[in-house]
This record gives C-alpha cells, sequence and structure tokens, in this order.
C-alpha cells in the first residue's frame, strides 16, 4: 500500500486568460471548489465547509450583526459571487447590485458558481470607480444602498484607487443615511502598513469603524474594515 493512498490533490478544472486577472484557474477538491489568481483564493463556492470561517462567511456575520433586515446591497468586486450567494440566502428577497470589471471573471462565475442562480441580483461588467463616480450612467442613484461591500482586488493587488479620497468619498454617497460600508483588505505581513493608513484613512469618512482580523491560510489573513455614514 502507498502512503499515499486516499490523498485527495486538488485538480484545476478550468483555466482562462484575462486582461484584468491573468491566468484564472477553477480548482476542484471534494466538494470543495475555488477560483484562483495569482495563487491566491479569489472565491469559493458557499456550500464549502471553510466559506464560513474564512472572509466571505465572517463579512456575512458582520452584515447580520450591523444589518439584520438587509434588504438591498451593492458589491463592488463580485469575483465568483461567493458572498453574493450567502447574502441571497440569508436574506431572502434582498437586492444585490454587482460590479466586475472582469468579464472573463464573470463568465468563470456564471459556469462553474451558479452566478446566474441568484436571484434579485443585478450585475455591472465595468470599472468600479467608474460606477461609483457615474452612478447615473449605469441606472443606479446615490444614497440608494443599506450596505456596500467593497473586494476590489486583483491577485493580491490592491488597486491604488481604491484608496484614494475620490472613491471612498464616492462609496460614502452610495449608502443611505446610516448605511454600513465593509472594506477586505489582505492583511500579511508585507501589506500592513499600508492597510493601516487605510484604517485611518477611512476613518476620516464613516464613522464607529471597526476592524475584523480574519485568520486565513498561511501567512494569507485579510481584514475587514467597516463603519457607518
Amino acid at each position: 500500500m502507498n502512503i499515499f493512498d486516499g490523498i485527495q490533490i486538488p485538480k484545476i478544472i478550468y483555466e482562462a486568460k484575462s486582461k484584468y486577472n491573468g491566468n484564472i484557474q477553477v480548482y476542484q477538491l471534494g466538494t470543495t471548489r475555488k477560483i484562483k489568481v495569482d495563487n491566491f483564493d479569489q472565491s469559493v463556492n458557499p456550500e464549502s465547509e471553510s466559506c464560513k470561517r474564512l472572509v466571505w462567511g465572517r463579512t456575512l456575520e458582520i452584515l447580520k450583526e450591523e444589518v439584520p433586515e438587509l434588504k438591498n446591497i451593492f458589491i463592488l468586486g463580485l469575483g465568483g459571487g461567493t458572498v453574493a450567494h450567502l447574502i441571497s440566502k440569508h436574506y431572502p428577497g434582498v437586492s444585490i447590485t454587482s460590479v466586475e470589471i472582469d468579464d472573463v471573471m464573470v463568465d468563470v462565475a456564471k459556469k462553474y458558481f451558479d452566478l446566474d442562480k441568484i436571484p434579485n441580483h443585478n450585475v455591472i461588467v465595468d470599472d468600479a470607480l467608474r460606477v461609483v463616480v457615474e452612478p447615473e450612467n449605469f441606472g443606479i442613484s446615490y444614497g440608494s444602498f443599506e450596505a456596500v461591500f467593497v473586494d476590489i482586488y486583483i491577485g493580491e493587488k490592491y488597486p491604488d484607487l481604491g484608496s484614494s479620497g475620490n472613491f471612498i468619498s464616492a462609496v460614502k454617497k452610495m449608502l443611505m443615511p446610516g448605511g454600513l460600508v465593509i472594506f477586505n483588505r489582505m492583511y500579511h505581513s508585507t501589506h500592513q502598513d499600508d492597510v493601516n493608513i487605510f484604517i485611518d484613512y477611512v476613518s476620516n469618512f464613516f464613522k464607529e469603524v471597526k476592524c475584523l482580523v480574519v485568520a486565513g491560510h498561511t501567512n494569507s489573513d485579510n481584514i475587514l474594515i467597516y463603519g457607518r455614514v
């Protein structure tokens, strides 16, 4: 008997090239399916056992605590749709508007992560900064959302514009009075100084800013930064 008998190895079931995300890979291991970009987990199927304890599930926990009767939410950075699936399941009838710059990622989400099965879900394929600065061009009005979730990574890269005052101010305008914003940032040792500066900066725009560090896999923690208008 080989000592490796019975050991499951993740299998790549799909690969695609994107001008935004580079090499997108879909992995399958048992009942868990993941999207990886630059070897970083971008999305996981919501049925996965790891989903609840990782950043996607912890985002839902914040929403459940802070906005227990959520009726609508704006997601910037859809990825494979993990958070959208979790929100839709927990809040029946919720209206979700998502923005994703990468049409290839949206196609992957439809093919491998049942994106089209999320009810009341409007997907805008465009740049998140453009959408929040000119929402009327996309049929959206300022002050329309009870919550905004910002997760605009490309692999491990957080766009510089995502830390700009113009972007953060525009995100704030999307929220109703008292609305909740949640930013997802990676919190590796190489990113912590930048993220700590970001937290201080965000505190100039939002009230009651809190942080939740979410342990991931080795050297891959995230931090959820959230506050209110």
